[in-house]
Formats: structure tokens, C-alpha cells, sequence
């Protein structure tokens, strides 16, 4: 009986090797190819009698629109990632004084505790990391060691991601720890004559944006694929810099699986 709810559009999620690629531009495109051999017998002439099949093949055509370092290594066969990773800024916010109000500013943005009845330092503290960490957008995450009853504490703030953040206060010390320092990699690629593309393959999983991450009932997964890293990107105005990565997957050398489509824990006989 034909249902409409079969009829399936949208986007995919690219995961290799169990990390998602990221962002695509111009949509995923899978192909699946078979070669088979007609056969053919004097008696009949021209006329195809059988038709065998002698391989398939299939591929992923992925036009990646995150063009980082580490995507790059993950997609390059042969290529290896060198340099030093960043460090964030921390800075410390010294709490000397419970009885008057507590107030951080971290890049304009106001934290602020007040006094109760028998006010410590460590009280400050504490409610200040509380309203830090629970604001989704701070540029920081906040931490003491500071127990409630401490007479002076410290808030530590370490930032989200290696860039500097500005703090202030108006009750406490501020000191800047360590400051931050970006990322500094590069991606080296040789030639790679020679590599072995299988002994680099991994699982290439499409899932539909459109389910849930534990729903993998529409997943198109090649479970050995690579990509020789044959790359194609432009520097265009006004245009996103795209990677148009291809993808082959390899029959499993004991299963010959090439691909499957759904849960892959499905187990039992189809009727």
C-alpha cells in the first residue's frame, strides 16, 4: 500500500570515523554503480541469455563547507597535523570582604552577589561561580576552592576559547594567571605513493538532520570508506570556500558488505 510518509527530503549529517564533518554546501550526493557481464551463446545470437554481476561500487560526493586543520588531516590520506595548541586566558578574582556586594564584570557583562546576614567571602564566591557558569553566553567558566565559610576565597575564570576576556571588580583583586594564546598548526601532505587506501578507511555514516541522533533507521552507512584526497576548492568573492571531498567504500574483506541502509543492530529474517 503506497504511503506518502515514505517520500524522504532533506539534509544529511556527514560522520566519519565517528566525528562529524561539519557543515556542507550544495548537498550530499551518493552513487551506486554495478558492472555486470551479458551473457551471450551462438544459438542465440546477439540475444542476451543471463546477466551476471561482476562488481559495484559506491561513492560520496561531500561538499564540506568547515574547512578546518583537523578536517583536513581527517580527510587527506597521508597528511599529519603539526604545531602547538592554544592555551585559554585564566584569570583570578581575589575575594577579601563578604559584607559588601560582589560584583565581576567579564567583557561588560555584570555578575552580581549580594550580602545575606552573616556574609563571608566564600559565600561571594561561590554565588558568583554559580551565576557565571549557568549564563550559556559567558565568555568564561568559573571555579573556587572556597568552601561557604571562608573569610577570603578566589574565583577562577578560565575562558571558553583562546582568546583574551576583560574582567573587573569592584569588591576583589583581579589577576590575570596565564594569558591566552591561539592555536598555531599547520597540515603537512606528501605525495603519498604507495599508501594503502584500505588500511585508512573508516566508517562513513549519512544520517537525515531530520532524526534524532539514536534513531539510525534511514543512516546510509559505507562501513570502509576513504577518500584518496583528491580535493577541489576555490577562492571566489561573495562564495563560501567549499571542499569537494569523494568518498569510495570498500567491500569488508570477510563480511563483502559494501553498505547498508538502517539500524545496524537490526538482526533476525526479513519475511
Amino acid at each position: 500500500m503506497p504511503d506518502t510518509k515514505n517520500v524522504k527530503i532533506g539534509v544529511c549529517q556527514v560522520i566519519y570515523d565517528g566525528v562529524d564533518l561539519g557543515y556542507t554546501k550544495g548537498g550530499v550526493e551518493v552513487s551506486v554503480t554495478t558492472e555486470t557481464h551479458k551473457v551471450q551463446v551462438d544459438q542465440f545470437g546477439k540475444s542476451t541469455i543471463n546477466e551476471l554481476v561482476m562488481g559495484r561500487e559506491v561513492k560520496a560526493k561531500c561538499p564540506l563547507a568547515e574547512t578546518t586543520i583537523d578536517n583536513l588531516v581527517r580527510i587527506m590520506p597521508g597528511a599529519t597535523k603539526v604545531g602547538t595548541p592554544g592555551k585559554p586566558q585564566t584569570t583570578t578574582v581575589a575575594i577579601t570582604d563578604g559584607k559588601v556586594v560582589g560584583r565581576i564584570v567579564i567583557n561588560g557583562r555584570v555578575y552580581e552577589q549580594q550580602p545575606d546576614a552573616t556574609p563571608t567571602a566564600g559565600e561571594m564566591c561561590l554565588g558568583l561561580v554559580a551565576q557565571i557558569n549557568a549564563d550559556a553566553t559567558a565568555a568564561v567558566t568559573a571555579s573556587t576552592t572556597a568552601d561557604d565559610k571562608a573569610a577570603t576565597a578566589s574565583v577562577v575564570l578560565t575562558g571558553k576559547a583562546n582568546v583574551p576576556f576583560e574582567v573587573s571588580a569592584s569588591s576583589g583583586t583581579v589577576t590575570k594567571t596565564q594569558t591566552s594564546a591561539p592555536d598555531d598548526f599547520r597540515v603537512d601532505v606528501t605525495s603519498g605513493i604507495g599508501l594503502d587506501l584500505l588500511t585508512t578507511a573508516r566508517e562513513l555514516r549519512l544520517h537525515p538532520v531530520g532524526k534524532a541522533k539514536s534513531d539510525t533507521s534511514e543512516d546510509f552507512v559505507i562501513p570502509l570508506a576513504a577518500t584518496g584526497g583528491a580535493l577541489q576548492f576555490a577562492y571566489k568573492l561573495e562564495e563560501e570556500r567549499i571542499y569537494q571531498v569523494e568518498f569510495s567504500g570498500y567491500p569488508h574483506p570477510s563480511t563483502g558488505r559494501l553498505f547498508y541502509i538502517g539500524n545496524a543492530g537490526a538482526i533476525g529474517n526479513a519475511s
